[in-house]
């Protein structure tokens, strides 16, 4: 058996080393670990398969895999509680916000629901009524139009059979050729038209009736309708009506400016004047005030004088100051020495 020559298996693991580092720059691959001189370290065995670790080590990984779950799970909750905070009712006040917030996730959503059904609930009723509103305002719409036309017909069917009492002179009376018979049957005739016309017109009286309870009543729903709405914007407004005392006071005190602006007192009998007017009035009438009391205050105290302009130190003084402050001295001269000289000082300070 032949040995290998030294030079020949070094020659060998160099030509190893050199195809090694081909492939390397042409299929690029993790970096191959070296020994200490420098070649290639042998590529060891790939790592084991999982189903090829020992029991121990499963249990181990199958812990971390629980973990893992586990937090897995925890962070999905936390999700899904994000997920199922829900708004805050239309029906809380902004000052709820506080309470709603500190509410549990579940307990919003089962309020939130309750409100909803709620909700729902108030709109179908309302729904109801007004869609039951709307069929009794068309069926009234349509009797009162059927009224209309009957009464029309019932005018006319008067204008024709309304005719004046029998005049006895045309059948002869007074004559020898009076027909009393004939007088007697058109009297006859005469009264029972009458007693038909009679009849009509209670019926036309009764229908003008209805009518105008049914106008009365209409206008009695729209007070109350504008009432719902302008009574609290009233109260609102002057906090005093709440208060029945001074609540009439303020009554009061509207129609007693709203009279003295020229309406009539009649205007406010029978609930004519709704809580919008009366507050509008009340506007009017507090501005009626207010302005009154500028003029007054205007007028007792007058604007003041214009103050004398400064004089800046080094500046130059206005010759109107310097007369003025002349003029003063003067004065003050003759009214402390009375003599002819400061008498002529002030008469020279006019000239």
């Amino acid at each position: 058996m032949e040995t290998a020559q030294p030079g020949l298996a070094a020659e060998n693991v160099a030509l190893d080393d050199a195809a090694s580092a081909f492939k390397a720059f042409t299929n690029p691959e993790p970096a191959q670990p070296r020994n200490d001189r420098g070649q290639f370290a042998p590529v060891q065995q790939e790592a084991v398969e999982d189903e090829d670790l020992p029991p121990a080590q499963d249990a181990e990984d199958g812990a971390d895999l629980d973990a893992a779950d586990d937090e897995q799970e925890v962070a999905e909750a936390a999700d899904e509680a994000q997920q199922d905070a829900v708004d805050m009712p239309s029906s809380w006040s902004k000052d709820d916000a506080e309470l709603w917030q500190a509410l549990p996730a579940d307990a919003q959503a089962k309020i939130a629901e309750r409100e909803a059904q709620r909700e729902a609930g108030l709109n179908a009723k309302l729904m109801e009524a007004a869609n039951a509103r709307k069929a009794i305002e068309a069926q009234a719409a349509e009797a009162n139009a059927n009224r209309d036309a009957y009464a029309q017909a019932i005018d006319a069917v008067i204008g024709l059979v309304a005719t004046p009492e029998p005049d006895p002179a045309r059948f002869g009376l007074g004559t020898d050729n009076f027909d009393r018979d004939s007088y007697d049957i058109a009297v006859y005739n005469w009264k029972q038209t009458q007693a038909q016309v009679q009849g009509l017109l209670q019926q036309r009286q009764a229908i003008t009736a209805q009518q105008e309870q049914e106008a009365q009543q209409a206008r009695q729903l729209a007070v109350q309708e504008i009432e719902q709405v302008a009574w609290p914007k009233f109260v609102e407004t002057v906090p005093e009506l709440a208060d029945p005392t001074k609540g009439r006071q303020v009554i009061a005190d509207i129609v007693q400016y709203a009279v003295a602006e020229g309406l009539p007192q009649e205007v406010f009998q029978n609930g004519a004047v709704n809580s919008h007017e009366m507050r509008l009035l009340w506007k009017a009438k507090e501005y009626d005030r207010i302005k009154s009391a500028e003029t007054r205050v205007k007028a007792g105290n007058p604007p003041p004088k214009p103050a004398t302009p400064p004089v800046r130190p080094g500046g130059i003084t206005p010759r109107a100051t310097v007369q003025a402050n002349r003029l003063g001295k003067a004065q003050s001269r003759l009214a402390k020495e009375g003599s002819i000289e400061a008498g002529a000082a002030v008469f020279k300070h006019f000239l």
